[in-house]
């Protein structure tokens, strides 16, 4: 299912209606090209079941009624296997941020890709790609259906292929480690975190020891700083960090991001101990891409028999469908910040052998004519205890 939307009248800034729909329209068939001057086609997963009326509207995207939330957790509902869905459809000028542009963006290459990338390719200096400009100055812009991987270049022994990387997405919030000070904590009851005990003391702390605070905010803050002091035994596996918003939280996470083998208990009745395992091992993902034709405006002047005869073409620009597993796409994942990327089939389960929270997506255009993202969905499921 496609929903075409007027362009005119699309607010990139992400202000509620956020377009005029024009009508909807089944997905059309691989090579099939289509005519979209003055729209743009937003592009349902298949098997989401979505129904569009005179309510249905864009933004706010993060709204769990509109248009995109509804598409994505509708092809979440038909995968039960998995708990988590994340989206983006390059609707408004903030989704331009969720892009890595710098030199050090990871990439993936031969040295760190499995299967290993063809030693045919070369990763560029810099992700070649062609996109509005970030939020704030000196330019803004995301215009749907806009985004584009460029083709590969050739003016090198070895072709530097066209790419997209994202931005690194954490996952930790999906899957939280923590542990919460709700009552009196009392000497010399203790944390445990991967078989070392972390002490509550009344007085001045010695290794391995925290000082009880007057308040359990305080008592939070002692357990964070006691976990991330070098000279205690924790901070080589494991980093704490006052929740903003809950300061009697310490969340935890683990180091390095794949390290999935810390266990953290307590003894002490004032203190709740949330114990989950962030990130994943596991994703699947769906995607849409097209690629784009442009006729010529094409008008004759001086006709013999007059202003009304001759050609009077206008410029048409069209959408042509593309097997989401065209050999031109290749398509990469990594949980651990670009250190290692997994090729990912489109719509199939893929084992990334090591747990991460930092999770990445890299969009690889090894062909001749650019390709266009219209959006992609990631599944992933939650992970069983330890941290």
């Amino acid at each position: 299912m496609r929903i075409f939307t007027d362009i005119a009248s699309h607010d990139t800034t992400g202000v509620a209606p956020g377009g005029r729909i024009i009508r909807t329209d089944s997905t059309p068939d691989v090579g099939e090209s289509t005519v979209v001057n003055g729209q743009f086609v937003f592009p349902i997963p298949e098997g989401a079941s979505l129904e569009i009326n005179e309510n249905s509207f864009w933004f706010p995207q993060a709204n769990a009624d509109s248009i995109p939330s509804r598409a994505a957790a509708e092809f979440l509902i038909r995968y039960p296997m998995y708990d988590h869905v994340l989206f983006n459809w390059y609707l408004e000028n903030v989704d331009a941020d969720s892009f890595d542009l710098s030199g050090a963006a990871p990439q993936p290459t031969t040295g760190n890709t499995t299967p290993v990338l063809p030693t045919s390719l070369v990763a560029p200096s810099v992700p070649r790609c062609l996109i509005g400009g970030p939020t704030g100055a000196p330019t803004v812009g995301m215009a749907p259906n806009s985004l584009a991987i460029l083709p590969r270049s050739d003016r090198r022994a070895a072709p530097v292929y066209g790419s997209l990387v994202t931005t690194t997405v954490d996952l930790w919030d999906f899957n939280p480690c923590y542990v919460e000070v709700t009552g009196a904590v009392a000497n010399p009851e203790v944390v445990t975190l991967a078989g070392l005990n972390l002490t509550a003391v009344a007085g001045a702390p010695g290794v391995d020891e925290f000082l009880i605070g007057g308040t359990a905010a305080a008592t939070a803050t002692n357990i964070a700083n006691a976990i991330n002091l070098g000279t205690n035994s924790f901070s080589g596996f494991v980093a704490a960090t006052v929740d903003p918003t809950v300061p009697e939280r310490v969340q935890l996470r683990p180091v390095p991001a794949t390290n999935t083998a810390v266990t953290v208990t307590t003894t002490s009745s004032g203190i709740t101990v949330v114990e989950s395992h962030p990130g994943t091992d596991e994703v699947m993902l769906w995607w849409k891409t097209v690629r784009h034709t442009v006729t010529e405006d094409t008008v004759s002047a001086n006709h013999p028999l007059g202003a009304n005869f001759g050609a009077n073409d206008p410029a048409l620009k069209s959408a042509t469908e593309m097997d989401p597993d065209d050999p031109d796409l290749l398509v990469y994942v990594s949980v651990d910040d670009g250190i290692s990327w997994y090729r990912t089939p489109y719509l199939e389960p893929i084992d990334l052998v090591n747990a991460g929270t930092e999770l990445r997506v890299a969009f690889i255009n090894t062909g001749t004519d650019r390709i266009y993202l219209q959006g992609f969905c990631v599944l992933f499921p939650d992970l069983l205890p330890p941290l």
